[in-house]
């Protein structure tokens, strides 16, 4: 295993080695180990939501699973034509060659094809478990003539884990669902929900779009305020991309830009003159007005998966 950190400051308790400090390539400052999360707060690294002890920064709002500070510099993919080792870089924004989403913080790249993949994709194997089902899933590169359990779209075309006795068959997308997701709906964790309990046709609806949603499908939930979503309505289009990331174009722009939510009134995009909707680029200088929208600073992320559960 090549580290991606150095050990800056450790503690012992018994024959258990705990590092409380570690210097990552990653990142300019030493990162201090947290066991308690008062905020919400997102990783660098994968860009999800942090709800156990992680690593950050006292100087800067950066934070990475202890999980994903102690991913290997190099990893080899089975699922990648080259069998040799990738390399794990620190990038701003990408989109991986497996999966197709937009992403932020770390990949795997090859150098030979300068394919990249995201941090879920590489933890992939040819078997998983999922908590919506009992029994162990097998991947499969394509099956045709069947329906995800978890979304209700076709898996024509589309790399799946199945269950062959059960007939059970989940996109590999889908297993990316984060168990615990925060919205603005809702002041608790919502939990991924993979049965509707509640036989009431009257109850099945979703309480952000207000749309009617499907009993059979995954959801989100909240058990304390009784209140159920669609998985998108919660994530929105780019669940893989940190809020807050500071982004360094090397032209178009001299400063950096964060990436920030937009919300009513709308700014206009500086260069194609359109509404900043959703997501976008601002100038961390305070005196400059420059935003453009996400995809005018990095047009390939056009072609990032928008709509899949």
């Amino acid at each position: 295993m090549d580290p991606s950190f150095f050990v800056i400051k450790e503690i012992r308790h018994g024959e258990n080695v705990i590092n409380t400090e570690i210097k990552h390539f990653s990142h300019q400052h030493n990162l201090i180990l947290h066991d308690e999360v008062k905020d919400h707060k997102c990783c660098d690294g994968c860009g999800q939501l942090i709800e156990t002890s992680f690593y950050g920064c006292l100087q800067c709002e950066f934070f990475l699973h202890e999980s994903c500070a102690e991913l290997p510099r190099k990893k080899q993919i089975w699922f990648h034509a080259h069998q040799h080792p990738l390399n794990l870089i620190s990038d701003c924004l990408f989109i991986c060659d497996l999966c197709r989403f937009g992403c932020s913080g770390f990949s795997y790249k090859c150098g030979i094809c300068d394919r990249r993949f995201c941090v879920r994709c590489a933890e992939l194997s040819l078997a998983c478990t999922s908590q919506g089902h009992n029994h162990p899933l097998l991947w499969y590169y394509e099956y045709d003539g069947k329906y995800c359990i978890a979304c209700g779209v076709s898996t024509d075309d589309n790399s799946i884990y199945r269950c062959k006795g059960c007939d059970f068959n989940v996109h590999f997308r889908c297993t990316f669902l984060p168990q615990t997701a925060r919205h603005k709906c809702d002041e608790h964790f919502l939990t991924l929900t993979y049965h509707e309990d509640n036989d009431y046709p009257e109850y099945h609806y979703c309480d952000i779009c207000e749309e009617e949603r499907c009993p059979s499908y995954w959801f989100y939930y909240c058990a304390i305020c009784d209140k159920s979503a669609h998985p998108k309505c919660v994530l929105g289009d780019h669940p893989f991309v940190k809020r807050g990331t500071s982004i360094f174009i090397e032209s178009g722009h001299p400063h950096s830009l964060v990436l920030v939510p937009k919300v009513y009134p709308y700014p206009e995009c500086c260069k194609c003159g359109e509404p900043c909707l959703d997501l976008a680029l601002e100038c961390a200088e305070t005196r400059c007005n420059y935003i453009v929208h996400w995809t005018c600073g990095y047009p390939f992320l056009r072609e990032a998966v928008q709509i899949w559960f």
